[in-house]
């Protein structure tokens, strides 16, 4: 468990940062050959047969970004149990950023399925934001609000110094890839990710499989808590930005 220690700076406000605490479990790579089931960085998802593999309004195959084994997670009590969480977006050079996604949810899966990605060849992989596929790792994290949300600066910026206000934005710059907890932008919290969101995923740089949105950017896939409890992923909002 990653854990955030109060500086003796803010002290004085321990409660309230605590109040904004929440758990994140924050992902490694390693270029790894991947199952089919298994938690993963683009690559092969699994999929029964080759035509459940999804493709756009016009046929055009999807970018498939990631994939979840949700048993791999730990202190997530908004997720399911267990199932897979997949993550595609529009295949071009914009990484689908004015078009529809895709976050599908698979309850039950199974071991015999296809083994290979139906449409990966140089031209599907140009528009990838990695240059590399692999094996996703976990760590669990309690993190305090992310100093990059607008609600971050309505709840703090006029109860805190100036002296103060700065060194707990430093500390909460919740860069990194991760499911759960509170997002990082690079810009601006377009989006208002709030309490009543989710975060479903974060994928941001990385040497380890080369991935970067735009020049040293990141996306975020979020989710609003009702609609995460009636597994609802129709109401996925992705959002990507660099600088």
């Amino acid at each position: 468990m990653i854990k955030y220690d109060i500086p003796e700076l803010l002290k004085e406000h321990e409660k309230l940062i605590k109040e904004t605490f929440r758990y994140s479990n924050e992902i490694t790579f390693k270029r790894e050959e991947t199952k089919p089931w298994d938690s993963k960085l683009g690559g092969c998802p699994y999929m029964k047969n080759m035509e459940d593999y999804p493709t756009d309004e016009v046929g055009v195959p999807m970018l498939f970004l990631a994939q979840i084994n949700l048993a791999d997670l730990e202190n997530l009590v908004e997720l399911p149990e267990k199932g897979l969480l997949q993550f595609y977006v529009a295949n071009d050079d914009m990484y689908g950023l004015e078009d529809p996604i895709l976050v599908k949810y698979i309850e039950d899966y199974e071991e015999h399925l296809v083994m290979e990605h139906p449409y990966e060849n140089e031209e599907y992989k140009e528009n990838l934001p990695f240059s590399h596929s692999g094996k996703m790792y976990f760590k669990t994290r309690a993190m305090p609000m992310s100093s990059s949300l607008d609600l971050f600066r309505e709840i703090f910026m006029n109860k805190l110094s100036e002296v103060e206000y700065e060194k707990l934005s430093d500390d909460c710059y919740s860069s990194d890839s991760r499911i759960g907890g509170y997002p990082y932008f690079v810009q601006n919290d377009y989006i208002s990710f709030d309490d009543g969101d989710f975060l479903l995923l974060q994928l941001d740089i990385d040497d380890e499989c080369g991935i970067m949105f735009g020049d040293s950017g990141n996306c975020v896939f979020s989710i609003p808590k009702d609609a995460l409890k009636n597994r609802d992923f129709s109401k996925v909002v992705y959002d990507w930005q660099c600088c």
